[in-house]
């Protein structure tokens, strides 16, 4: 299978569609009632400070919001 397209993600901090070069994921625990049970993926603009930044508070499930 020969892909013709660029590879892109879209960031989870501003909803952009980016080139694969410019996004990376910051792995975070999922702590549920205190315990950890498994790992969160966030997207996000590796060349935007904002996105960075909001990458570090930025919690899918509303758990607690521990800086990274």
């Amino acid at each position: 299978m020969v892909f013709t397209e660029p590879l892109t993600w879209k960031c989870h901090i501003c909803d952009e569609e980016r080139p694969d070069a410019k996004i990376s994921v910051l792995t975070k625990p999922l702590v549920v009632n205190g315990t950890v049970c498994g790992q969160q993926n966030i997207r996000y603009c590796n060349d935007k400070a904002e996105c960075i930044e909001g990458a570090r508070h930025k919690d899918f499930f509303g758990g607690e919001k521990g800086n990274v």
